[in-house]
């Protein structure tokens, strides 16, 4: 181990196909899921044969795979969106960021106004002017409360809509 560095020999596992593309730059990303890596350290003599001949699991078997692999698609998705959007400004100021009021509103503006290009530009301007509008209600205890009786008010209206 003398001399030799850690991360000089890297081995990927790639499907026959994704072997014979030439250009090394231009390749996707090819992930595997836990169930290929886990088949692969269970018989690797399996994981050849599938690279080799195409799988040969049941229909079923492929079917419910396909299943699983689209809802941990789905829910990594949902879990990345959740992480990365969560700036809903005044409501988290006022409710706290996780708070049910905060996610309704956040709900709202991911299924209702993105949908719309007006809606993308409310959200745009809301985005541009709320963080001032968050620092200036710090020092002004009446604006919260102006700010959280509007927001009551349409979390109020909204629960009307979807409890029709």
């Amino acid at each position: 181990m003398s001399g030799t560095k850690l991360n000089e020999t890297r081995y990927y596992l790639l499907p026959k196909w994704h072997q014979s593309i030439g250009n090394v730059m231009n390749r996707k990303k090819h992930y595997h899921s836990i169930s290929d890596i886990i088949a692969a350290v269970y018989c690797e003599q399996k994981l050849i044969f599938d690279r080799d001949l195409g799988d040969a699991s049941p229909l079923p078997i492929r079917k419910k795979a396909a299943e699983g692999t689209l809802e941990h698609q789905r829910f990594a998705m949902e879990s990345q969106r959740a992480a990365i959007d969560k700036r809903c400004f005044i409501a988290s100021s006022i409710y706290g960021i996780d708070s049910i009021e905060a996610v309704t509103l956040r709900k709202w503006r991911d299924d209702v106004l993105l949908q719309s290009k007006m809606g993308c530009l409310f959200v745009y301007g809301y985005y541009r002017l709320s963080p001032c509008m968050v620092s200036v209600m710090a020092h002004q205890a009446w604006l919260v409360s102006l700010a959280r009786a509007g927001l009551d008010w349409w979390l109020a209206v909204l629960d009307k809509k979807v409890n029709k």
